[in-house]
């Protein structure tokens, strides 16, 4: 696993969005990221390829939907994870914010098959 390689896909507001979720909700299907932080799908699929192709994610086809969840392979980069979602929480407001909109998606039982319904307050 290439370390410089890894950093640079930490190093996008989006990416540690994304990175923020998983470790909050520990796996997540493409469709649920989609919508808890508000971005298109070719977007999002961009950036999780890139995470991914890092070692950062793993991705699990299950029928039409991928779920993700962090790659743990490596202590030294679970730390760099850890510290990089810490800093970014705190200075970052829009990751409590999708925090926030995680707990609400979880709470609201929906589903990949539902989730065009959730709407999130």
């Amino acid at each position: 696993m290439d370390t410089v390689e890894y950093l640079k896909a930490l190093a996008d507001e989006t990416r540690l969005r994304i990175v923020s979720l998983l470790t909050q909700a520990d796996t997540l299907c493409a469709c649920e990221v989609e919508t808890v932080l508000g971005v298109n799908q070719s977007n999002l699929s961009r950036h999780l390829t890139r995470l991914k192709h890092a070692g950062v994610v793993h991705a699990v086809k299950s029928g039409q939907w991928v779920h993700y969840s962090l790659a743990r392979e490596s202590a030294m980069h679970a730390d760099l994870v850890s510290r990089a979602v810490e800093i970014a929480r705190a200075e970052l407001p829009q990751l409590q914010t999708d925090a926030s909109r995680l707990e609400d998606y979880k709470a609201s039982r929906f589903t990949c098959d539902t989730i065009k319904q959730w709407v999130a307050r």
